[in-house]
């Protein structure tokens, strides 16, 4: 096994903000969120949000655990994106009709609705990101992500 070399203080030197691939990642994703994020906020959104409204919007209902796996997340983050979409009448919980033991989520008319009039909003969101970066910046951040994911989400990834 090679040696790391530690600063002074006896962290690894390439420990940080400038060398850490999740610090930059994530920083990254709170930025561009914030985008999303505020244009939605007139329809009372978060990109999260959208985004689960949006992949309900093609099926009879899914269950926390199809939803998750369709959005490549994890149910505990789903079903804190559930909570204020239920109370809001956007999304309802029902019992799936063939195990009771298992809740559906289902998009309502009012969640449909919602969707399409935040789309827009959306597309401006989507609009700014792209202005600020630029079509080749945008086009080399989108072929790096897709790669990187498929890279990272194979199985036999070291």
């Amino acid at each position: 096994m090679a040696s790391v070399a530690l600063d002074s203080r006896g962290v690894p030197a390439d420990f940080g903000p400038d060398a850490c691939t999740a610090m930059k990642v994530r920083r990254l994703a709170r930025r561009i969120t914030r985008v999303y994020d505020e244009a939605l906020a007139p329809h009372g959104l978060t990109v999260g949000q959208l985004s689960l409204l949006a992949a309900l919007r093609r099926s009879r209902g899914l269950s926390v655990n199809a939803l998750a796996e369709r959005l490549d997340g994890d149910s505990s983050t789903l079903s804190r994106l559930i909570k204020p979409l239920a109370a809001a009448g956007l999304v309802a919980l029902t019992v799936a009709p063939d195990d009771r033991r298992q809740r559906l989520v289902v998009l309502t008319d009012a969640g449909f609705e919602r969707r399409g009039r935040a789309t827009a909003a959306w597309r401006v969101a989507q609009a700014t990101i792209g202005d600020r970066l630029g079509p080749g910046r945008l086009a080399a951040l989108r072929f790096l992500l897709d790669d990187a994911h498929d890279h990272l989400s194979r199985k036999d990834a070291a």
